[in-house]
């Protein structure tokens, strides 16, 4: 066939042979050097086994299944130039990228040459087919058989580079560099051909349709050998779509079924590929039911033809090797003296005749053998890459039978007929003594075993016949090795099939690990995927385990990941960028995967058996046998613990564990870097976008939590880590952020993070070190005490770690999430856990005590119910550690009944409560005793007790008509249940308490007769029963009423309370049951009347039996009524007193708008930030203007443009003569102006600085802020003062670097600096993601959003929840302002949501004043030197108009008017004459004394400023005018109007000197 094509092809012959004859020349000198090469690897078969582990760490993660020297010869002379292939667009720049590539080296020139001349011939021949194929008669069998040899050609040299068998990608992505890949996208581009091929090529009678009287079998089988060899770049399920409809299937069935070769085999090829889509394998199930038998059969036939060659073959195929022998007959002439394999119907002569006659092919079969003769004349070193197609050999035969039977091989209808065919038999044959030189077609034969072995019956056969002995000895390396893999994998997915294995002998388990560790290291990616799914899947059954261990299985799983580049953050310059592509950063995820899935069951399988053995020992001295046989055994499966088990195990095996333990897993793990690696891929998961991303760092999470019964772990996860930008990370923040998630949403990811963290935070700092502890370690108290204090060292800096990136806020997040709601109250629980661990820091302790969620009372409302009812018990444990935590902030250890209001205030209450000391009348008692006697008829011993301790002679009836609501004789029996019902549901919170300390106390009726007389009484009286029925109506527990135990209120209580720190409390309780006398009752009825009180206190007078008792209220102050009483506040002043504080309060109740400065006026202006400077107001604009007013009048002085973009913040120095813009948008950039002659001069450019601010004192310096980084730049010089950057950011997203007023410490990201040593001094908690803070003007406290932190101690002093997501802006008045401002907002204003109100606070407690709401969205708020003035940018955008921007200044302290409250409801008229001041008519002009005090002055300079410019009122700087053009403008005044502000002058004046 291969002898005409010169004469078929005649417009193309003398390229097609020049071509033809450098490919034979090149093939030739290809072939010598890799025989050579070849030669040294296979001297001997035991030079692999001895390499030592070392060198598996340097191995290359590809090509690594074949020896080094293999294959170089090939890739020298066709990969090195193949580079500029890439890109097949373009021809013209090829041919360049080839001429500058190959450059004077031979070789290279001429692989080049040979591609350029291979696509030129692929390019002519399609375009001479495009040309003639609408002629009448065309003929495409040349064409399609010019193309096939070209694509055969080039596969070959693919081929040869020996890729990933496994890997079904486009050659052109598995190899960028190969021409096969690129030949392949040039064909698939045509279209029209490809349509051809598919559709009307493989039609039987394409030539009759023509009207050509000729036969299509010739064209039918070159297209289907075409195909079959552009397959590899060709999606097969759209292939065969629409050869579905049109018959074409049913028409390949009929071929592969019965027709001439090669024609039937390459059917069969096309058949197994099709059958790869499950639709059309459900299709054509019934013929495929049909044509298995037959194609089983024709295997067994060709293989028996195989095993019939005479010996003297086989030694004359080594002997005369370059003349006779075929690469194609390697695979069954090498097995022909075989005689051990199992025997099939076939291997005699009759049945070799039977089956020749049957099919009645011997002669189309003969044709396979003589190509098989013919086909590569090789060397004794020769090793076959793989079967070609053509020439068709019997192993090409077998190869595509295989294929289609592996396709069908795991369906379960086919599997019977596998038994009835001797499928078995059939396998073991090929699988019998095989050659290394050429395994081919056995990695078909595995890959087919592969597909049958995952039905459970016949895996369990094929181990029972041994199998596995004949696994391994499969060669290696070698091709079949890959599919030895995935055997193994369907081995030991099958549990069953496992427990077999494991019976067997230990040599053969000790083969089977050797092997697979072999593959670990040795093999394609796709082979070591397989090998560690059959260790994650194995190591649950203890010999495997022990055999991994012994061969140092944990190294070389380690190194399979450890050199992978996408963990390697030395790989990531950009020199090596290029290295790393899409498909290999995918491959190398997958396989970070599998290893992280190994590692967990490798971890989980370890820790079973050590929590058995510790169980072992634990229970050795049990006295019961069943105990002691059930922890004896030695199971050698590891059970499969759900995650609480597993988590409540590892609590148990840390109580029991030394702090200096040792644990021979954990130990290798941590040696190997392990654990580092584990937190590194938690780390980079961040940027990974696959499907196995989350269980991924799920399973390296679960492999840490094993790994904290180890207190070694922690210093790990304290440490830094190197990231892939070359910056650092704690472990703890990686963790924290999968808990948070941030890396991805999946329930099991937190669930697992939290589980980490638990067992660190919580992990316990004195550990029980008995004869059963896990750990050998002396006993002696010097011992105990060094490591008691190692593990206090130890716990304190997990702590600290913990809290340094920001896990107290992660937390508290977590306690409060409502999703998943399936997973949200274990979600709850489990970080309630952590926090209540974390709590044992006093730190954390003081922080959590100030929070709203423990001092306002939200813990208490997220106890009461769970997020889904159905998770009721996971409810129950966020209770528990929810208790436990307020106990540990509220620093109360007593037991809480009622876990449904256990707030802070109700704990101090109980507390006091508790205290307080129970004293009554003992003369009021004998009283009632008497009245009680009298009325049950009993006068003799009512007159009895009246003369022994002397009661007054009164008639019985003088207390008859006394009716308190706590005398219960007179109500109604359901009235008195109810009523003291409600008086003990109250008192659940200290009955234990109350019970523990007066039962201690000596009164002296308790050891009297008498009181134990009254005790029995008591007992037998009608009220005791209503006590029992009431506490039995409150708990489900049945209490008999038999005894004195059926009064026994508090023992009830400790039966019903949860949580109990013992099993054995409740049965102690009920063998030693607490004596109940009549003092006790009486005491319990008094304390029930003072825990009804709102204020509870300590120390009582003697209680009143007959009164109701009632603690005083507080009186109110009336200084709370002075701040708004001018008259109280004046006469007070008069009295001495100071009331500077009130009328602080009360001025900043009032502010008018004074002046207004629309945007209106101005075309295409809109105004974005403000800053006040004596009584001009610079704005910054949305066009990058900054903008000079005049207050007085609201007329522009002068403007420059200062950005291209938006000015986001503007802010000048108190001289007025320097300015310091900022915008964010694009590129940030801040710009240091100076103001001259009404014009703004550039002075400092600073690039990627967001925001700038002057320093307080002398203002010769700048701050700046880039992201979390803090600059301080000299004015003078515009030099770089110091950088202020954070070992552990907060990385806020509204950042900004600020100064203390001293200019001695700089706040940045959260984190405190000291300006002069540059050392970082603390770094405060994150409650928020945007505020990072700013210092209070008294240099004492740092407000951060809501929190407010002592400078001193560092402590959390409260918090103010109505600065949540606001700016504090001070004022010289003591009075803070918090408005959350559009500068600091998004720039998306979709999604921006915005405030019309700003907030004013005293700024000594933090108390509101008021909250005064303009009606218009807040861009920015400036406030004046003295704080008599307020500028705030309005933004108004209303729905049908546009957007328009105001600038407006409030007088502080100055009423509206009726008229500025109208037009301030309304919108600004479009008929102002000067459109800049709303209501100027009733305001007044800004002059030098404007509220009797210098404009520039700063009232609060006596306090702590001590500025020296308090006296420099006219030489403030070029902004300021002299003193007589200011009171130029006073003649705009309203004089009836300045009688508004009399009290705010008063006020304003004698400011200046009281503060």
């Amino acid at each position: 066939m291969s002898e005409g094509s010169g004469n078929e092809n005649a417009a193309g012959a003398e390229a097609t042979a020049e071509a033809e004859a450098t490919a034979e020349a090149e093939a030739t000198a290809e072939a010598a050097l890799m025989a050579e090469a070849v030669a040294v690897a296979y001297q001997s078969d035991d030079e692999v086994e001895v390499e030592a582990g070392s060198v598996e760490d340097q191995e290359v993660v590809g090509d690594q299944e074949e020896e080094p020297a293999e294959g170089e010869a090939e890739q020298q002379d066709e990969g090195e130039a193949e580079d500029a292939d890439v890109d097949g667009d373009a021809m013209s720049v090829e041919n360049a990228e080839n001429e500058s590539d190959s450059g004077g080296n031979p070789e290279e020139t001429a692989a080049a040459d040979r591609r350029q001349a291979t696509k030129k011939e692929l390019t002519q021949i399609i375009d001479k087919w495009e040309q003639q194929q609408t002629q009448n008669g065309y003929d495409p069998v040349p064409t399609l058989r010019s193309l096939a040899e070209i694509f055969e050609r080039e596969k070959d040299v693919y081929r040869r580079k020996d890729p990933d068998p496994l890997d079904s990608r486009h050659p052109y992505r598995a190899d960028p560099s190969c021409q096969y890949g690129l030949l392949l996208k040039l064909l698939f581009r045509k279209d029209t051909f490809m349509s051809k091929l598919l559709n009307d090529y493989l039609r039987e009678n394409y030539f009759s349709r023509q009207n050509v009287s000729r036969s299509s079998l010739e064209l039918n089988i070159l297209a289907c050998r075409l195909i079959l060899e552009i397959m590899p770049g060709m999606e097969t399920s759209a292939v065969f779509q629409t050869a579905e409809g049109d018959g074409t299937i049913n028409r390949i069935y009929s071929w592969a079924e019965d027709s001439i070769e090669p024609l039937q085999s390459y059917a069969t090829g096309l058949l197994a590929e099709a059958m790869e889509v499950s639709d059309i394998a459900i299709n054509f199930r019934d013929q495929n039911i049909r044509l298995v038998p037959k194609m089983i059969k024709r295997l067994h036939m060709l293989l028996a033809i195989s095993k019939s060659a005479t010996p003297d073959v086989n030694n004359s195929m080594h002997n005369q090797s370059a003349d006779n022998s075929a690469a194609g007959m390697l695979s069954w002439v090498a097995c022909a003296s075989n005689a051990s394999a199992p025997q099939s119907p076939q291997h005699n002569g009759s049945g070799l005749a039977a089956s020749s006659s049957q099919h009645g092919d011997a002669s189309n079969m003969s044709i396979l053998f003589e190509n098989s003769r013919d086909a590569f004349p090789v060397s004794r070193y020769y090793k076959r890459m793989y079967i070609p197609l053509h020439p068709p050999t019997a192993d090409t035969s077998q190869m595509l039978i295989m294929r289609f039977l592996t396709s069908l091989g795991e369906y379960q209808e086919f599997l019977a007929m596998a038994f009835e065919n001797n499928v078995m038999q059939l396998i073991f044959g090929y699988l019998e003594n095989l050659d290394r030189r050429d395994t081919c077609l056995a990695y078909e034969v595995l890959k087919y075993l592969a597909s049958l072995l995952c039905h459970k019956k016949f895996a369990l056969e094929f181990i029972s016949h041994g199998g596995l002995e004949l696994l391994l000895k499969v060669p290696r390396p070698s091709l079949a090795t890959t599919g030895v893999s995935i055997a193994i994998y369907y081995l030991a997915y099958c549990e069953d099939a496992m427990e077999r294995i494991c019976s067997m002998q230990r040599p053969l388990i000790s083969e089977l690990v050797r092997y697979a560790l072999w593959i670990l290291g040795r093999c394609h990616d796709s082979s070591k995927c397989h090998a560690t799914m059959f260790f994650s899947l194995s190591f649950q059954f203890k010999v495997i385990l022990e055999e991994f261990d012994a061969q140092d299985g944990l190294r070389k799983l380690y190194n399979v990941i450890s050199v992978l580049k996408i963990l390697d953050p030395s790989h990531n310059d950009s020199d090596n960028d290029s290295d790393i592509n899409e498909d290999v950063e995918c491959a190398s995820r997958q396989m970070v995967r599998h290893v992280c899935v190994a590692l967990k069951r490798y971890m989980e399988a370890h820790f079973f058996y050590k929590y058995n053995s510790f169980l072992c020992q634990h229970n050795a001295a049990s006295s019961s046998p069943s105990s002691t046989h059930y922890f004896n055994q030695n199971p050698t499966v590891a059970a499969k613990l759900t995650f609480d088990q597993l988590h409540d195990q590892i609590r148990t095996l840390q109580e029991h564990t030394s702090i200096r333990a040792h644990w021979q897993p954990v130990d290798q793990l941590m040696k190997l870097g392990g654990i580092t690696m584990l937190l590194r891929i938690i780390a980079f998961s961040y940027d990974w976008v696959n499907s196995g991303r989350s269980e991924t760092v799920r399973s390296a999470l679960d492999v840490l939590s094993v790994c904290c019964i180890i207190p070694r772990v922690y210093v790990v996860l304290c440490e830094r880590l190197l990231m892939l930008d070359k910056t650092t990370t704690s472990g703890f923040c990686s963790v924290l952020g999968a808990a948070a998630g941030e890396i991805t949403s999946d329930a099991e990811v937190i669930k697992s993070a939290l589980a980490v963290l638990c067992h660190c935070v919580c992990s316990p700092i004195i550990r029980k070190d008995s004869g059963t502890s896990l750990i050998k370690f002396g006993n002696s108290s010097r011992k105990n005490k060094a490591n008691h204090k190692y593990a206090e060292e130890l716990i304190e800096r997990v702590w600290e770690s913990v809290c340094s990136n920001n896990g107290i806020v992660v937390l508290l997040s977590l306690m409060q999430t409502k999703g998943p709601i399936t997973d949200a109250d274990c979600i709850r629980g489990m970080a309630c856990r952590a926090l209540a661990g974390l709590a044992r820091s006093d730190r954390v302790r003081q922080i959590v005590s100030k929070l709203p969620l423990f001092a306002g009372g939200q813990l208490q409302t997220l106890m009461r119910d769970p997020i889904l009812q159905e998770k009721r018990a996971e409810h129950v444990i966020f209770q528990k550690y929810a208790l436990e935590l307020l106990e540990r902030v509220s620093g109360k250890t007593k037991p809480l009944n009622n876990p449904l209001d256990p707030s802070l205030s109700n704990m101090h209450k109980a507390n006091v409560i508790a205290q307080t000391r129970i004293q009554y009348n003992k003369q009021q008692l004998y009283q009632l005793i008497f009245e009680h006697l009298e009325s049950n008829g009993l006068s003799q011993t009512a007159q009895m007790l009246q003369r022994e301790v002397g009661l007054p002679l009164q008639t019985p009836t003088t207390r008859s008509f006394h009716q308190s609501p706590f005398d219960y004789k007179t109500l109604p029996s359901g009235s008195s249940s109810l009523s003291r019902n409600r008086l003990r549901s109250r008192m659940q919170d200290v009955n234990a308490a109350i019970m523990g300390t007066e039962l201690n106390r000596s009164f002296g009726e308790d050891s009297s007769p008498a009181g134990g007389a009254s005790s029995s009484n008591v007992g037998d009286g009608v009220s005791i029963p209503n006590f029992g029925c009431l506490n039995t109506t409150q708990t489900p527990i049945k209490i008999r009423r038999t005894d004195r135990s059926s009064v026994s209120r508090s023992i009830q209580k400790q039966l019903m309370e949860p949580g109990g720190s013992s099993a054995g409390l409740p049965d102690d309780g009920q063998l030693h049951p607490k004596r109940i006398t009549l003092n006790t009752i009486v005491t319990e009825y008094l304390t029930n009347q003072h825990s009804l009180c709102n204020n509870p206190v300590t120390t009582c007078p003697q209680f009143d039996l007959y009164e109701p008792h009632k603690c005083p209220d507080p009186k109110p102050s009336r200084l709370l009524s002075s701040n708004y009483n001018l008259t109280s506040r004046h006469a007070r002043t008069q009295a001495g007193f100071n009331t500077t504080r009130f009328d602080r309060r009360y001025v900043h109740t009032h502010f008018s708008p004074w002046r207004s400065i629309r945007s209106a006026d101005y075309e295409d202006l809109e105004f974005t930030c403000c800053d006040l400077v004596g009584k001009y107001i610079i704005v910054g604009t949305q066009q990058g203007d900054g903008r000079v007013f005049n207050m007085n009048d609201g007329v522009e002085q002068f403007f420059s443009n200062c950005h291209n973009f938006s000015v986001d913040a503007i802010k000048a120095n108190r001289a007025g003569d320097l300015v310091i813009t900022s915008s964010f948008w694009r590129t940030p950039t801040s710009i240091l102006w100076s103001i001259a002659d009404d014009e703004f001069k550039l002075k400092l450019r600073l690039p990627d600085v967001t925001y700038c601010e002057f320093s307080q004192t002398v203002q010769d310096r700048l701050l700046g802020t880039q992201n979390e980084c803090a600059t301080l730049f000299d004015i003078n010089t515009g030099s770089k003062v110091a950088s202020f950057t954070p070992t552990i950011p907060n990385l806020y997203t509204k950042n900004r670097a600020t100064l203390c007023r001293t200019d001695e410490l700089i706040l940045s990201d959260g984190v405190l600096w000291d300006v002069r040593s540059g050392k970082e001094i603390h770094k405060f908690d994150k409650f928020n993601q945007c505020i990072s803070g700013v210092f209070h003007p008294n240099c004492l406290e740092i407000i951060a959003n809501t929190e407010v932190w002592d400078l001193r101690t560092f402590h959390l002093l409260q918090t103010v929840p109505v600065l949540d997501q606001r700016n504090c802006t001070f004022s010289p008045m003591h009075v803070i302002y918090g408005a959350s401002l559009g500068a600091d907002r998004d720039h998306d204003m979709e999604t921006t949501t915005y405030d019309t109100s700003f907030n004013v606070l005293d700024a000594y407690d933090y108390s509101s004043i008021a909250t005064i709401d303009v009606k218009r969205n807040i861009n920015d708020l400036s406030v004046s030197a003295n704080g008599s003035l307020i500028a705030v940018v309005e933004d108004y955008s209303g729905y049908e108009s546009k957007q328009e921007t105001y600038v407006k200044i409030y007088a502080v302290g100055v009423k509206k008017s009726e008229r500025s409250e109208e037009e301030d409801d309304e919108e600004v008229p479009d008929s102002d004459e000067d459109g800049s001041d709303t209501g100027s008519e009733n305001t007044f002009s800004l002059g030098p004394n404007f509220m009797g005090f210098p404009l520039l002055r700063n009232l609060n300079g006596s306090d702590n400023e001590g500025d020296g410019d308090l006296d420099e009122d006219d030489d403030d700087g070029d902004l300021l005018d002299t003193d007589d053009e200011m009171d130029d403008d006073d003649g705009s005044d309203n004089g009836d109007d300045e009688g508004d502000f009399e009290d705010v002058f008063e006020f304003f004046d004698r400011s200046s000197s009281d503060d």
